[in-house]
């Protein structure tokens, strides 16, 4: 490898390095992070609404399977009390 190709790819690095330390370019990738949290918030708090709705299902489902136990219940200690 040549010097000159070294101080070719020394020069590149420089200015790459450079861009990437821009302000301009800070601010864009910034604005893109300020996006990215705001979707992760918004999808964050989707999943948070859906298990509540599927515990509040459960909780319901839970509800009327007491509710209908009681209803048997009830139900036999009517018999019982006919039967006796």
């Amino acid at each position: 490898m040549s010097s000159n190709s070294i101080n070719e790819q020394l020069k590149q690095f420089e200015n790459l390095k450079r861009k990437l330390e821009s302000p301009e370019l800070q601010q864009i990738v910034e604005k893109n992070l300020d996006k990215l949290r705001e979707q992760n918030r918004m999808i964050h708090s989707e999943i948070l609404k859906q298990s509540i709705d599927r515990m509040e299902l459960l909780i319901i489902d839970e509800d009327l399977i007491a509710a209908a136990g009681y209803k048997l219940y009830i139900e036999h200690l009517i018999s019982l009390a006919q039967h006796l």
